[in-house]
Parts: structure tokens; C-alpha cells; sequence
């Protein structure tokens, strides 16, 4: 299983537990501190106070697993356009990985940007709020104040295998045109599939518009690639 951390809009490591999903018994949390006016002393926040935070922020589950698997999925899109400048023969292929590289590269750091703004940040502001990843009840915090949700490449429909990862590095010509248009179609069919549940479950606006950019870019690039192998 592979996986993947963000902590101030980096990948780090992000180890699956039970805080997210509740396998385990939940962990008593501590209090939450709400800063005091200028020269007043930190009190415990209330339960109001921690309610309209969580308001606040807007998101649920399916957001942020969503954010967290679209960027894996993201970053095998750009190995495979990575591999196209040495071993592309069609000009349009070679465009088109083009396309995905300049695309999905800042695709990645908004979505990064958005999970420490909304998730990691909060986290770590409060260490015992208990519901800093869209997820209702208490349980633990990661040391580093993320989220912990496991990613597997199983999780994401179209993910090439790294047998098909193998394959496609050592193609070339006509041969890498034909394998990398099959692998490519078949991730960017993935992804518009985890868009669209995003798109069906999410609440946060700005996280459904990502979804909704995805699969309107990606269904254009599908047929972007099956045109380029047609000429």
C-alpha cells in the first residue's frame, strides 16, 4: 500500500489509523483552548464555540478523501506524462502529456493548499477539536496534526499497475502512442468517476468545483487522446 501525507502543502507520509474511522475505541479529547482578549487568560472553549467552528468549516468526509486520493491519483498522471518526451512518435501525444503536466502539477498544489487551510491548520490550532476532518465524533490526532486516512492505489479506479507502469516505461514509438493513450484513458475515466461521487457527497464549493473542473478536463483530454491516435 502506498501512501501519502500532506503537512503544510507537502506529500508526507499519512498512516491509516482509527481516527477517522472509528475501528477503534474513540480517545477521551482534551479541552480545547479559545485565546482570551489582550491581557485576559485562555479558557476552555465551549461546546458552541467548537459547533461553530466545525460551521465554519464547512467540509465533510467526502471532501477531504476525495482531496487526499485526487492528488495521489494526480501524481501517477504526471509519471506517465513524464515518461512521453523521450519515447512519444504522434506531435499530439507529446502535446497532450504536455497538457497533463501543466495542468496537474498546480491541480496538486491547490488541492494541498486547501487540506492545510482546512484540515491541517485547524488540527493543529486545536488539538483536541473533534471534528477537524468532516468526521463526527472524538478521536486521536495525528502527532503532526493531519488527518490520517490510508490511501491505496485500490481505492482509486483507473490507477495503472506497476506492471502496466513497467510496460509503458519501457515502450517506445508507435508502441508507447498506443499504450500510453490506453493507460492514460483508462485513469482519466478513474478520475472523472471520483469526481463525480465527489460531486454527489462533498459539501465544500470550492472542493465540488475542483471535482467539476476534473471532469470536464478530463473527459476533453480523453477525446483529445483518441483523436490523436485516429490522425
Amino acid at each position: 500500500m502506498r501512501r501519502l501525507a500532506l503537512v503544510t502543502g507537502t506529500a508526507l507520509t499519512l498512516l491509516c489509523t482509527s481516527a477517522c474511522t472509528g475501528e477503534e475505541e474513540p480517545q477521551e479529547a482534551a479541552n480545547v483552548i479559545a485565546p482570551g482578549a489582550p491581557g485576559e487568560s485562555s479558557s476552555p472553549a465551549t461546546s458552541e464555540q467548537i459547533a461553530a467552528l466545525a460551521e465554519e468549516q464547512g467540509h465533510n468526509e467526502a471532501d477531504v478523501t476525495y482531496l487526499v486520493l485526487m492528488i495521489e491519483h494526480h501524481g501517477q498522471a504526471l509519471e506517465m506524462a513524464e515518461l512521453a518526451p523521450e519515447r512519444h512518435e504522434r506531435e499530439d501525444i507529446g502535446r497532450i502529456a504536455d497538457r497533463i503536466a501543466a495542468a496537474q502539477g498546480p491541480e496538486i498544489t491547490v488541492m494541498e493548499g486547501w487540506l492545510e487551510t482546512n484540515v491541517f491548520g485547524p488540527a493543529r490550532e486545536n488539538p483536541a477539536y473533534e471534528n477537524f476532518c468532516g468526521l463526527e465524533g472524538s478521536g486521536h490526532h495525528g502527532g503532526d496534526g493531519g488527518c490520517d486516512l490510508g490511501v491505496d492505489h485500490g481505492d482509486m479506479p483507473g490507477m495503472a499497475s506497476p506492471e502496466d507502469m513497467e510496460r509503458l516505461e519501457a515502450a517506445e514509438g508507435d508502441e508507447f502512442d498506443q499504450l500510453f493513450v490506453e493507460l492514460m484513458t483508462a485513469h482519466h475515466e478513474g478520475a472523472v468517476t471520483m469526481a463525480e461521487e465527489a460531486m454527489e457527497n462533498g459539501e465544500d464549493q470550492e472542493v465540488l468545483r475542483m471535482a467539476n473542473d476534473v471532469i470536464a478536463e478530463q473527459n476533453a483530454e480523453i477525446e483529445r487522446m483518441r483523436q490523436a491516435l485516429e490522425s
